[in-house]
């Protein structure tokens, strides 16, 4: 059993990942990092907009040289895979873009880790059952993982629209509340002010 748990976690660090929440302020654009110290590194990158405006902002993914991979507009979440085939710096970049006034509130994961070579997969058909079962173990943690922030951001969202219109059944009752009262004292005044005329003409 221990020896399984340490191929386990072994096998959970062989990949380089970093998960980061950051409020983007608006019109602010910020990028970060990762380095590929040799070619056909395998890169995933994961975003979500969990709080802010309409749960959308710009991102965008360049390469060494500024030569761009991935772009994208008013995008809630994204979840891209791609392999490195130049050695050097990659860029992930969000802008809250000139149409936003609200600030944003962004998670986003970069996992850096070596691809799988023909021979990385020949050599996998020799494994035991152990290491087998300790892949295996490794692929549905990272799928739960994901499944995890998945269903968070959906909270999220759906807690800042339960919010919205809470704040507007308040605002909409105070003024339905605002009217009847109003109506009510012009009432009194208009029969008022017609019993006042009769006894003025008596």
């Amino acid at each position: 059993m221990l020896k399984r748990l340490v191929l386990l976690f072994a096998m959970l660090a062989m990949a380089n990942a970093v998960t980061l929440r950051k409020w983007i302020a608006s019109h602010e654009k910020t990028c970060y990092f990762a380095t590929a110290d040799s070619p056909g590194k395998k890169i995933a990158f994961y975003f979500a907009v969990h709080q802010g405006g309409n749960f959308d902002i710009d991102f965008e993914v360049e390469g060494p040289n500024n030569r761009q991979l991935f772009k994208g507009e008013a995008e809630r979440q994204g979840d891209f895979v791609f392999t490195a085939t130049q050695v050097g710096e990659y860029a992930f970049c969000f802008k809250n873009g000139l149409a936003s006034f609200a600030d944003k509130l962004v998670e986003f994961d970069i996992t850096l880790e070596d691809e799988a070579r023909p021979e990385d997969i020949a050599k996998r058909t020799k494994r035991d059952e152990v290491m087998n079962s300790v892949v295996t173990i490794a692929s549905d943690l990272q799928q739960i993982t994901k499944f995890m922030k998945y269903f968070r951001m959906r909270e999220n969202r759906n807690f800042a629209t339960v919010s919205s219109t809470e704040s507007r059944i308040w605002w909409f009752s105070a003024l339905d509340s605002l009217c009847v009262v109003l109506v009510a004292v012009i009432q009194v005044y208009a029969i008022r002010a017609l019993f006042t005329a009769k006894r003025s003409r008596l």
